[in-house]
């Protein structure tokens, strides 16, 4: 699909270029992992004291199709790391069913959890997509090499803020609880050239698929969570 129609499908819905399509194909074969926040990216992040900050199935392909788009595309696996700001069991219980290889809970710090996951892969931060929704992700949208800012209607002013910095590439036309993720995947995957291949290929559960299922599955899970200003790894049989 040649750039201008592909900025074109996006715009028409309301997403918002901060940085050119051109310049996000550019940065992609540098992007070996994906982090996402959780509250208002996954969710609307409605908080209770027996809620559960949910996901969608929606957005959980749409990440399953960005790893297998990368895939298809170089034959790599990119890491996956969530971070959330308080214990959460939807997060995790994702995470375990879909194979991803860090979960940071309880991080009022999330730049020192987001360091810290990059230390341990061996990543540079520039290497990283980060998704996110709002201020306390702002530090590491300023070191990520490619950031995705969820739009929200209710605070305008706060995305003008991201513009105004250069904090996002991308904020999408939908909300956290409109499947904000799954358009994110819709444009990661078509800026790969994956967005028709990846989706034909996993809804035929061919052999390249297979594959890449079967890999995926050999996946560690790590679980960390802050507390007394420091990371400490928890124990997944506790």
């Amino acid at each position: 699909m040649e750039l201008a129609d592909l900025e074109a499908y996006f715009v028409d819905i309301g997403g918002q270029f901060i940085s050119s399509s051109f310049t996000m194909r550019e940065k992609l074969p540098s992007i070996k992992a994906l982090v996402f926040d959780w509250d208002g990216v996954f969710n609307d992040g409605s908080k209770g004291a027996n809620a559960n900050s949910n996901f969608s199935d929606v957005d959980a392909m749409g990440v399953s199709l960005m790893r297998y788009g990368i895939y298809r595309s170089t034959g790599a696996h990119l890491k996956v790391a969530i971070i959330c700001g308080d214990q959460n069991p939807s997060a995790l219980a994702w995470a375990k069913r879909d194979h991803i290889n860090a979960v940071y809970e309880n991080c009022k710090n999330k730049e020192m959890a987001f360091l810290h996951f990059c230390d341990n892969a061996n990543l540079s931060p520039g290497e990283v997509a980060y998704f996110y929704d709002d201020v306390l992700d702002l530090p590491i949208a300023a070191k990520a090499g490619l950031r995705f800012a969820v739009g929200r209607l209710a605070n305008p002013l706060f995305l003008k803020y991201v513009e105004h910095h250069h904090l996002a590439d991308y904020i999408s036309a939908a909300q956290g609880n409109e499947h904000a993720v799954r358009e994110f995947s819709e444009l990661f995957t078509a800026l790969l050239n994956q967005q028709f291949e990846a989706v034909a290929s996993r809804a035929a559960f061919d052999e390249t698929y297979q594959r890449f299922a079967q890999q995926c599955s050999t996946t560690s899970l790590e679980q960390w969570a802050e507390k007394n200003g420091s990371l400490q790894q928890i124990n997944p049989s506790t």
